[in-house]
C-alpha cells in the first residue's frame, strides 16, 4: 500500500474512532451526575425517595385520626368491672383533655375498619399491578398511582367531616391506586438489577419506607399541633409533585429503553441478566399457584407485614392510650421503631450481597439466615411486650424499636426472592404474596379495634401482642423452610428450536423478559468485567 492509501487508512480509522466516541459520549452525556452515578442506582434513588412520599402521603392518617377523633364518648375505666391502669400522661400537655378535643365521634372499631380501609382496597389491585407493569410498562403504573393516590390524599378531611363511610370510601380508592406500586418495582427491578446486586439495589429502594415515617411521624404531630390536622392532608401532595417531575425525567422502564446510560453499563446489565429478546411471556398461573416456594413468600410477606402495618396504623393509638405521651412526643417516638429499621434494612442487604458474592455459602440459606433471624427476634420481643407488667413506657418503645430492626432483616431474607426465583414473573409472584401481606394490614387495625373497643387496657394489648408474636413464629417457619432461589422450572423460557446456541438454548440461568425490555441476546462466552 502507497502512502497516500496509508494516509486514507489511518483516517478513516480515526474517523470511526471519533464517531464511536461521538456516541458513546451522546449515550452518556445528560449530566456529569448522569455520568458519575450508574442508571440503576439513580432508579434506586427514584424508588426511594417515592416510598418516602408515598408514605408521608398515606401513612398520617393513623396519627391524624388520634386528634381528629374525639374521645370522651368512649366507655372509661370507671364503666368496667375490671381494674387496670393506663401510663400517665408523659411530656407536656394533657393528653386525655387533647383527646376530647377532637371533632369527629367514632368507636374503637369503627376506627379500625376505617385504618384498614386503605388495605381493602390496596388487596384487589395487586395481581392488577403486575399484569398491568407487562403491558404498559412500570414508569407509567408507578407514576400514574402515585398522582392518583396523592389527589385522594387530599380529599381526606372534607370526606372525614362529611362521614365515615365517605372517608372509608376515599381510602379504600387510596388503597385500589396504590396497590399496583410494588408488583411495578419488582417488574421493573426484573430488568434492571444484576443477580449480585439485587438485594442491596431492593434495600436502596426498601428504605424509602421507614425514612417516610422516621418523616411522617413527627411531621404530622407538628402539623396537627400548630396548622391543624387538616394540614396533614394537604402538605404530603407537594411531596408526590415533586417526585413526579423528577420521575418522569429519570425512570426507565429497561437498559435498553434509557437514552443516556452508559453502555459498560447497559452491557453489564443485560449480559450478567442473561435477557433475551422482546418477548412476552405466558404467566403459567396454575404452576405458579400450586408452587410452594410461591405460598413461602406469600405467607412470608403476611407474617412480615403484620408488624408493619400494626405500628402504622396502630402505634400512635398505643403511645396515646396505653403509654400516655401526649401528641408532640407521640410523634417523635411513633419514628424511632423506623430508624432502626431503615439501618438494619442497609446493612442487611449490603451483608447478604457480599455473602453472596464470596460464593462460600448457598444463597438459599443466606436467605434463610436472616428469615430466622428475623422472625425470631420480633417473636421474641412479642412475646417481652405481651408480658410486661406495670407501667413501662421506655421499656414499651426500645422493645417495638427493636421489632422493627428484626423485621428489617427480612428484605434480605425474602423480599429479593422475586426477582431470583422468577425473574420472568417477579411482578406476578409480589403481587400474590403482597396480596398475601395486605390481608394483615386489613386485620391488624380491625382486630385492635374489636379487642380494645370500649376497653383499651393493658392486658387487651398483652392478647394483641400474643397474637402478632404466634402469626410472626409461623410465618418464619414456613417460609425458612419451603423458599428457594434457584430459577424454578415454571419460569424458565422454553427454548428457542431456531436458536442455534447450545448455551443460550439450555442455560438454567436464561431469564426472558417482557415485552418492555427490548434487550439483545447473551452472547456465548461472553461475560462482563466491568461493575459500575
Amino acid at each position: 500500500m502507497d502512502a497516500t492509501g496509508k494516509d486514507m487508512a489511518a483516517a478513516d480509522a480515526v474517523g470511526k474512532a471519533e464517531t464511536s466516541s461521538d456516541q458513546h459520549s451522546e449515550k452518556g452525556s445528560c449530566c456529569l451526575l448522569a455520568d458519575k452515578i450508574p442508571a440503576r442506582y439513580i432508579l434506586a434513588a427514584l424508588f426511594f425517595v417515592g416510598h418516602v412520599s408515598l408514605t408521608i402521603s398515606r401513612g398520617g392518617f393513623a396519627l391524624a385520626v388520634v386528634v381528629m377523633v374525639n374521645s370522651s364518648s368512649r366507655v372509661t375505666p370507671a364503666n368496667q368491672t375490671d381494674s387496670y391502669q393506663l401510663c400517665p400522661s408523659s411530656g407536656r400537655g394533657n393528653t386525655s383533655s387533647q383527646n376530647d378535643q377532637g371533632e369527629l365521634d367514632w368507636s374503637e372499631s369503627l376506627k379500625g375498619v376505617i385504618l384498614g380501609a386503605n388495605f381493602y382496597g390496596y388487596i384487589f389491585t395487586q395481581v392488577v399491578g403486575g399484569m398491568l407493569e407487562q403491558r404498559l410498562g412500570g414508569k407509567i403504573v408507578y407514576g400514574t398511582s402515585m398522582l392518583l393516590g396523592a389527589v385522594l390524599n387530599v380529599l381526606c378531611p372534607v370526606a372525614a367531616r362529611t362521614s365515615p363511610w365517605a372517608i372509608f370510601a376515599v381510602r379504600f380508592s387510596m388503597g385500589l391506586v396504590s396497590g399496583v406500586l410494588f408488583p411495578s418495582l419488582y417488574g421493573i427491578w426484573g430488568r434492571w438489577a444484576p443477580p449480585t446486586e439485587r438485594t442491596r439495589l431492593l434495600a436502596i429502594c426498601y428504605m424509602g419506607l421507614p425514612l417516610g415515617n422516621i418523616i411522617n411521624y413527627p411531621l404530622a404531630s407538628f402539623l396537627a399541633a400548630e396548622l391543624g390536622w387538616e394540614y396533614i392532608f394537604y402538605v404530603p401532595g407537594a411531596f408526590v409533585a415533586a417526585w413526579l417531575v423528577a420521575w418522569l425525567l429519570l425512570a426507565y422502564d429497561s437498559p435498553a429503553k434509557h437514552p443516556r446510560i452508559l453502555e459498560e453499563e447497559q452491557k453489564y446489565i443485560e449480559e450478567d441478566i442473561g435477557i433475551r429478546g422482546r418477548q412476552k411471556p405466558t404467566v403459567p398461573w396454575l404452576k405458579i399457584l400450586l408452587s410452594p416456594a410461591v405460598w413461602a413468600l406469600i405467607i412470608g410477606q403476611f407474617s412480615s407485614n403484620w408488624g408493619v402495618f400494626f405500628l402504622t396504623t396502630q402505634l400512635p393509638n398505643y403511645m396515646q392510650n396505653v403509654l400516655g405521651f401526649n401528641i408532640q412526643t407521640n410523634g417523635l417516638l411513633s419514628a424511632l421503631p423506623f430508624v432502626l429499621a431503615m439501618v438494619s434494612t442497609l446493612a442487611s442487604g449490603v451483608a447478604a450481597d457480599r455473602l453472596i458474592q464470596g460464593e462460600k455459602i448457598p444463597k438459599v440459606w443466606i436467605r434463610r439466615g436472616f428469615v430466622i433471624t428475623g422472625y425470631s427476634g420480633m417473636v421474641i420481643c412479642g412475646v417481652i411486650l405481651a408480658n410486661l407488667t406495670g407501667c413501662n413506657p421506655f421499656t414499651a418503645v426500645a422493645l417495638l424499636c427493636l421489632t422493627q430492626g428484626f423485621n428489617g432483616l427480612t428484605v434480605a431474607g425474602f423480599r429479593a426472592v422475586h426477582v431470583e426465583f422468577a425473574p420472568r414473573f417477579s411482578g406476578v409472584t409480589f403481587a400474590l404474596a403482597n396480596t398475601g401481606g395486605t390481608v394483615s394490614g386489613i386485620f391488624a387495625p380491625l382486630l385492635v379495634g374489636l379487642v380494645t373497643d370500649n376497653y383499651p387496657t393493658p392486658a387487651a394489648w398483652s392478647t394483641i401482642f400474643y397474637i402478632g408474636a404466634a402469626i410472626q413464629g409461623v410465618g418464619g417457619i414456613f417460609t425458612a423452610v419451603f423458599m428457594r432461589t434457584d430459577i424454578q422450572p415454571w419460569a424458565r423460557g422454553e427454548p428457542n428450536v431456531n436458536d442455534k446456541s447450545p448455551e443460550l438454548a439450555g442455560s438454567k440461568d436464561l431469564v426472558i423478559a417482557n415485552e418492555f425490555a427490548e434487550m439483545p441476546l447473551k452472547t456465548v462466552g461472553e461475560m462482563p468485567n466491568t461493575k459500575l
